[in-house]
């Protein structure tokens, strides 16, 4: 009859040390988990950078183009560039680049922000499952402690 106490302390133990094993593992996954969230969003957010940079060089290049082509056919017809039609021209063009440049800087930071919106949502959830598991551990650990207690009461009154 003295071995019941002691097998139901060892068998207490037991449980709240693999449980304790469980919720660790459980908080590393988090953990790496986030890591690996931030990662994906960093990478995300240079891609966004590198392509809207690329998309503004295409368009600078293509306005540099466009500019220069209309200067040629004005210099052809003998006409200036730096004054009347001409000039209103060449500002109109610039405008629509200035206008282009604006809504793509626009679609990005729409883009980026959506990207944080989801990591957020990612950790946010992630802190929710760890708080979850911090309030099992206790629980369980209090249920350990509870146990211990009751059976070393149990075997004193014995």
């Amino acid at each position: 009859m003295e071995i019941t106490p002691i097998v139901s302390t060892l068998t207490t133990a037991a449980s709240a040390y693999f449980m304790k094993e469980s919720v660790d593992t459980q908080k590393k996954a988090m953990k790496a988990e986030r890591a690996a969230n931030q990662r994906q969003y960093d990478l995300e957010v240079a891609q966004k950078k590198l392509t809207l940079a690329e998309e503004q060089r295409k368009n600078r290049n293509l306005l540099a183009q466009q500019q220069s082509g209309y200067r040629a056919k004005l210099g052809a017809a003998g006409l200036s560039a730096q004054s009347g039609s001409g000039r209103a021209v060449l500002d109109s063009m610039k405008q629509e680049y200035d206008t282009e440049d604006k809504y793509l800087i626009n679609q990005a930071n729409i883009s980026l922000e959506a990207l944080l919106n989801g990591i957020n949502t990612k950790q946010n959830r992630n802190l929710l499952s760890m708080s979850s598991l911090n309030n099992r551990q206790m629980s369980n650990t209090l249920n350990a402690i509870n146990n211990f207690t009751s059976n070393a009461g149990r075997s004193v009154l014995k």
